[in-house]
């Protein structure tokens, strides 16, 4: 079965949907074809894959034009919901949120037009869909009318390289891109209420926008996996206090990898994480600094909760997801 990927995920930063696309294009077999409008410099992962760059102003303008003149495969997996409008070639799009269109103010025009002009007919002519949570398929069905018949569950995963290390640092740790729509200024605010001596707060991620980092919290931008990885063993706790996820991968990887959580009631995160970490409600700044100051000071729930996380994630692999996404990709092309 030969597959063609809409690469644009991959290019830089890779976000979250970039990490989804990655770890199940490195699984598929035969290898891939990557294409994209622009290079993809951070081939971590997915060395073994093909690539194909055909250069154009933007990514929109690419999809839309050059991506179905390129396409001669069997199917085509559009990993950011969208597929051409022109497209020949069967197709399987993955829905990770909708937030462009219920949250626009949390987003650049960019991101919102790439999306909003195209979901609803990539919807309608995508053979399968795959979502990668259950509130995200149930939202494809009731707004989209999209047949539960042609949707899959293919949920984000962990793999064994995020375990947990031998020792623990004394710092709080977020990890995602920085922008409103993540909550950050929400953790800033909660930190800040913490009574002196308080941990550092490290924020791990690309420097979005929307949000102001005052002077003495450290921003790492992007990491490699590795300093990911170490990043996470050595936290003392994570916080994720997202508004909105369709799943949210880094509480997923801070549980592999031994860090006690704390996140929010968005998205996939309470299929996975209920009962191995301290969930809130988005937007609850008063629970927030509440769970923070309850997890700092008892050294015992700590220890719980990374000891449930650990188990938990292992629940929940890529290797899985990317043998659901090789099914819904054959039943595509086969029409």
């Amino acid at each position: 079965m030969r597959v063609i990927i809409d690469g644009r995920p991959l290019v830089p930063p890779r976000s979250g949907i970039g990490v989804h696309t990655a770890e199940i294009a490195r699984r598929l077999d035969p290898a891939p074809l990557i294409a994209s409008h622009a290079e993809i410099t951070n081939k971590q992962g997915i060395e073994r894959c093909r690539f194909r760059v055909d250069r154009a102003p933007n990514g929109i303008l690419w999809q839309q034009f050059v991506l179905p003149r390129i396409a001669e495969a069997d199917v085509l997996w559009g990993p950011h919901g969208t597929i051409p409008i022109a497209l020949r070639i069967p197709s399987v799009v993955t829905l990770h949120d909708f937030t462009s269109l219920t949250m626009p103010g949390r987003h650049r025009f960019r991101t919102m037009a790439s999306f909003n002009l195209f979901i609803s007919e990539s919807l309608e002519r995508a053979e399968r869909v795959a979502a990668v949570s259950r509130a995200i398929a149930n939202e494809a069905m009731r707004w989209f009318g999209v047949p539960r018949e042609i949707i899959e569950i293919v949920p984000n995963g962990v793999d064994e390289f995020f375990q947990p290390g031998d020792t623990r640092g004394d710092y709080i740790l977020f990890v995602g891109t920085l922008e409103p729509r993540k909550g950050v200024d929400d953790l800033i605010a909660a930190w800040h209420s913490i009574p002196m001596p308080r941990p550092p707060l490290i924020l791990c991620g690309e420097r979005g926008w929307g949000v102001h980092v005052p002077a003495g919290i450290e921003v790492t931008g992007w990491v490699d996996r590795e300093r990911l990885r170490e990043l996470y063993r050595r936290a003392r706790i994570f916080v994720y206090p997202s508004r909105y996820e369709g799943f949210g991968i880094p509480p997923l990887e801070a549980m592999a990898c031994g860090a006690p959580v704390i996140a929010t009631r968005t998205g996939a995160i309470p299929d996975y994480a209920e009962g191995a970490a301290l969930l809130i409600e988005p937007g609850n700044c008063v629970a927030l600094q509440e769970a923070m100051l309850r997890l700092l000071g008892d050294t015992r729930l700590q220890e719980e909760l990374s000891a449930r996380g650990v188990e938990r994630a292992k629940q929940f692999r890529w290797d899985r997801s990317a043998k659901l996404m090789t099914e819904l990709l054959a039943e595509a092309a086969q029409g």
